[in-house]
């Protein structure tokens, strides 16, 4: 069941962005080590458990975004991510959809989803993308069960030249007949996690970061 947390939220982490909201009252602080801190909450609607977790990062604001953006290189990175490809983009709206196949271990069923971006630049210099599945973009798959409940987002801020703060919140129900209290038993060390092999990407050397128009 590990593996199946570590898919769900590496997937939530790896796709969105958005302005970072207040978190809400019930939230809880389930994890803070190595500069990395977690926070668990549950709204009415739902049985799964949203995260929010944040970070620093010593590197450039746009190399932080270039590598969340770079879609069709999560499979590499991403635990669980069998594929990943971009649907449409248009940097002028700054909108995008992508497309991915979440591979679950066996016995349980493969997951899909279609999910919907929108990235964006405040006046502060923030970069925020905020991601939701939607329906429409790809046929059904009969090999696959199509998530429908998921949101997620990612928070940008730059604190100087070489470095950035991080947020990540989501949510993603898995659906099926996976019980929600094996699904919310991993949760906070899934985001945690995420942080952790994000930094290490971070850490290689990569060509200079090119952002979208609507980020620059």
């Amino acid at each position: 069941m590990k593996k199946i947390m570590m898919l769900l939220t590496c997937a939530v982490s790896a796709l969105s962005l958005t302005a970072q909201a207040a978190l809400p009252s019930n939230a809880k602080l389930s994890l803070n080590k190595n500069n990395i801190k977690v926070w668990t909450y549950k709204d009415a609607n739902n049985s799964v458990l949203s995260y929010r977790a944040e970070t620093v990062f010593d590197v450039p604001i746009e190399k932080a975004v270039t590598l969340i953006l770079d879609v069709n290189n999560t499979p590499k990175w991403v635990p669980n991510v069998a594929k990943a490809e971009i649907l449409s983009r248009d940097d002028r709206k700054g909108e995008f959809t992508i497309y991915m196949v979440l591979d679950f271990p066996f016995p349980l069923k493969d997951r899909d989803m279609v999910v919907k971006g929108k990235m964006s630049k405040d006046a502060n210099g923030t970069i925020s993308i905020k991601n939701t599945a939607i329906q429409q973009g790809k046929p059904l798959n009969p090999n696959y069960i199509r998530l429908k409940d998921y949101f997620g987002d990612w928070t940008f801020q730059k604190l100087g030249a070489n470095q950035v703060k991080v947020s990540t919140t989501g949510h993603a129900n898995p659906e099926g007949s996976i019980p929600a209290s094996v699904t919310n038993l991993l949760v906070e060390q899934q985001p945690y996690q995420m942080l952790q092999r994000m930094k290490v990407e971070l850490a290689k050397k990569t060509k200079a970061p090119v952002l979208p128009d609507i980020l620059k």
